[in-house]
């Protein structure tokens, strides 16, 4: 009997032990809670209102077994704000889950407080979000700084990252305490948008951090097809000084675009200098490198064969700089897009509308460039030149023999000089150089004598005929004239040859020059009993590029002439044929294996011309001009 007594007393202390197990819930713990709570599953309000249909609230476990919220579409200007080390407990009734947070944020310039109870999955959250007004302080030290880092834009999709630029510069107004942000070319997927532009923002500092606030502002940069009233949310802070975190958010109902970006201060070369080089044996210079002009000139020789005019022009970038593209625009209208390593047919290019045109965009985006590759025909001395074929140069009234130069240009400022000087009765015709049949008439004027405002008119002008080109120099007009063409053989002249008459002018004057400035004088002086002397002269002499040349300043001074034949005579009242030996000058010698040459030939009815002496009405006639080796 004892023993059943036992027995029924075990029974019971069992039975009751387990009914209390199964009245009495186990205490949740943090893992039980870790997770995402949207939808039913969350009840919140921030400071008082309910929260929209996107928001949810992440509960997080971190490594350190720290443990944080992350409120995602419930912060202002942020799509996921964090509030680290949250405090969890299990109360009692019935046990449930309460997590307690709250941040000071001075980089986003809020102060956000959340109080969250789950039960049964559920979770109830209370949320306060307080801005952090700051201190107004000076933007200045930011002003023209470039932040580039990460931009993040998610229009809610699968988020796109790029590498991006935000500049800050100084605002419209003259409050230093503000400053403008810029972000140009702004795109998605491919699509450039235009550019974001936010002017007059308050700056402040809350605590080590500068911060700025920027609400609803009206974007005019942003094309977004199908929308209109774009408008913008900025929300950023630089910390340490040199480090910008901004967050962005572009209303252009219906569609809402939230941009993060994170991004360091650079200093970026703005540099889009290029060298080009092309080679070949049509090439006859290359461009001029050294000049920041945004138009390369290359030469190409005259005689070159269109086979020979397939070239592969290499470029070098400077710095950071990229090649967008290359663009060949022919002559028959026509446009390519080449790669950088592609050959162009130059003998389809010519003329100044027609040439080669990269596109650069230098490291720092903002000054993208165009730089232009332009070719031009270098002559090449002739021998031999005929006064029976003459061209109208475009625009001009004037001719010249084929394959040579004169001073014509120069004419047509005659009327102006003339006018300045007092003598309106001064006109361009007759021009200085002629053709008589099937001779070269070339004239010595008298042009009075004057100072027009910056130059000096002279009293004679003598006219000239040469081979090269003539590039009107109001100033120094005898700099106008540049001398010779690139000579390639490999024999040294050795005669010059030609045909002409010459009848000297009744009166020879020297032009005398006194004071300066608009205190110049400029006199006529006759030199009675002294008769005038034409003169036709070849000059071999030492160029160290094509490009350069001799002109009426030092043709007759310079020490790179090595070789020179030179005439000179009086009257002469019928054609004559003359031949005149080189001879060295004493400053070099011919040497074509190591140096480049050029040969000039020159002739004038007045033989000191280039020093404003000779007779007025002075006359030479040329027929034919050769050198032979």
């Amino acid at each position: 009997m004892k023993n059943k007594l036992l027995l029924l007393l075990a029974l019971s202390i069992v039975f009751f032990t387990g009914c209390k197990d199964d009245d009495d819930p186990v205490p949740p713990t943090i893992d039980k809670v870790v997770g995402q709570y949207s939808g039913e599953n969350l009840k919140a309000t921030i400071t008082g209102a309910a929260t929209t249909e996107n928001a949810s609230v992440q509960i997080i476990q971190k490594e350190d077994n720290t443990t944080s919220f992350k409120l995602i579409n419930i912060v202002p200007g942020y799509t996921e704000f964090e509030i680290p080390n949250v405090t969890f407990e299990a109360l009692s009734r019935s046990y449930y889950s309460q997590l307690t947070g709250s941040i000071t944020d001075n980089i986003s310039g809020y102060k956000v407080q959340a109080n969250a109870n789950i039960e049964d999955d559920i979770m109830e959250i209370n949320i306060t979000i307080t801005e952090i007004e700051g201190e107004p302080t000076s933007a200045e030290d930011f002003y023209n700084k470039t932040f580039k880092g990460e931009m993040t834009i998610d229009l809610g999709i699968e988020p796109v990252t790029m590498t991006q630029r935000v500049y800050v510069s100084k605002p419209s107004g003259k409050d230093p305490n503000y400053l403008r942000l810029k972000i140009e070319n702004f795109s998605f997927q491919g699509i450039n948008l235009g550019t974001i532009q936010v002017d007059t923002i308050p700056f402040v500092k809350r605590g080590d951090v500068y911060g700025f606030t920027a609400k609803d502002r009206e974007l005019t940069g942003l094309d977004i097809p199908g929308v209109e009233g774009v408008k913008l949310t900025a929300r950023g802070a630089i910390v340490e000084n040199h480090i910008m975190k901004l967050n962005l958010s572009v209303n252009a109902t219906p569609l809402v675009v939230n941009v993060t970006f994170t991004g360091d201060t650079i200093t970026e070369n703005t540099d889009t200098k290029i060298k080009l080089t092309i080679e070949g044996e049509a090439v006859a210079t290359q461009p001029d490198n050294s000049k920041t002009a945004s138009i390369y000139i290359f030469n190409i020789w005259e005689t070159a064969t269109a086979n020979q005019l397939k070239l592969t022009p290499k470029i070098e970038l400077p710095k950071g700089a990229t090649l967008d593209s290359i663009v060949v625009r022919y002559s028959d209208g026509t446009k390519a897009k080449l790669k950088e390593n592609d050959a162009i047919d130059f003998s389809k290019i010519e003329g100044e509308k027609y040439d080669v045109r990269y596109y650069i965009t230098p490291e720092d985006v903002r000054y993208p460039a165009t730089k232009t590759l332009r070719l031009e025909k270098m002559s090449e001395f002739k021998s031999v030149y005929k006064m029976d074929n003459w061209n109208t140069p475009d625009e001009k009234e004037y001719q010249e023999p084929a394959n040579l130069a004169s001073s014509n240009a120069a004419a047509d400022l005659f009327p102006l000089s003339g006018g300045m000087i007092g003598h309106p009765e001064l006109t361009a015709t007759p021009y200085p150089v002629s053709q008589d049949g099937d001779a070269a008439k070339i004239l010595t004027r008298d042009t009075y004598g004057g100072y027009a405002l910056i130059a000096v008119m002279p009293k004679v002008t003598a006219g000239t005929l040469f081979n090269g080109t003539f590039e009107l120099d109001a100033l120094a007009p005898l700099k106008s004239t540049h001398f010779g063409e690139a000579y390639r053989g490999t024999k040294a002249p050795v005669a010059f040859k030609f045909t002409y008459k010459y009848t000297p002018g009744p009166k020879f004057f020297n032009t005398v020059i006194t004071g300066s400035g608009f205190g110049t004088k400029v006199t006529a002086e006759e030199v009675p009993d002294k008769t005038d002397e034409c003169s036709l002269t070849a000059y071999v002499y030492e160029v160290d590029s094509y490009n350069d040349h001799l002109d009426g300043t030092n043709i007759n001074t310079s020490d790179k002439v090595i070789l020179k034949a030179a005439f000179s005579s009086g009257i002469q009242d019928s054609f004559i044929e003359k031949t005149v030996n080189f001879e060295s000058t004493g400053n070099g010698t011919f040497d074509p294996t190591s140096q480049k040459y050029k040969i000039a030939i020159v002739c004038t009815p007045s033989k000191e011309g280039d020093a404003y002496k000779g007779a007025p009405e002075s006359t030479l006639w040329v027929k034919s001009l050769e050198v032979t080796y």
